[in-house]
């Protein structure tokens, strides 16, 4: 992958942190704020996930449907790794993901470090470091080569749980957040993981 420069870096390490947010907890007072009126709400518009209505009832129910969709108690998909790759909840993925947040120096607790949230979150932060250390070479490839390893590792697997979930909800939100996500990480994809 040729390293996009710095502002471009900053900007998908950005993204991947909106996503994670969206993605690893439902929408509270905050975040109906931000993507309705505040800081990304030009930004949610853009991309179809612009939140308008009474804020307790849009909030209340986006978190019948985040449930819906990702907790249960029946029907939902979900959204680790582990459940996807070995048909079981806390399995190697986890203890792979544990290997890739000691390198970044984060914690999470274990229930969910193979969430997909969490998951996107990890990539942004390693996008956001690669975006510093562009002036050393050798950094900068350690890091690229990293965001590489990870993706493939724990990224990829994404779209799986995407398509399943885009056929199991009839949430405007959740659906057109499922649309935007393929859609990003479809490019992603093609540039993390193609051949060199």
């Amino acid at each position: 992958m040729d390293v996009p420069n710095r502002e471009d870096l900053e900007g998908l390490a950005g993204f991947y942190r909106l996503l994670s947010r969206l993605w690893v907890a439902e929408i509270d007072e905050m975040w109906f704020e931000v993507l309705s009126e505040g800081s990304l709400a030009e930004a949610a518009e853009d991309l179809g996930l612009r939140l308008e209505g009474p804020p307790a009832e849009v909030i209340e129910q986006l978190a019948i449907e985040y449930c819906q969709l990702m907790i249960g108690p029946q029907g939902h998909v979900p959204p680790h790794q582990s459940v996807w790759s070995e048909g079981q909840f806390q399995g190697n993925p986890v203890v792979s993901m544990q290997q890739y947040l000691d390198v970044v120096g984060e914690q999470i607790d274990s229930t969910m470090r193979d969430h997909l949230g969490v998951q996107l979150g990890v990539m942004g932060m390693v996008v956001d470091e690669l975006s510093s250390s562009l002036e050393d070479d050798t950094r900068r490839n350690d890091l690229a080569e990293l965001a590489r390893s990870f993706f493939g590792d724990h990224v990829a697997w994404i779209d799986q749980f995407l398509v399943r979930a885009g056929e199991s909800t009839e949430s405007k939100f959740y659906g057109r957040l499922i649309a935007v996500t393929r859609e990003f990480l479809a490019e992603e994809c093609r540039e993390w993981l193609k051949e060199s």
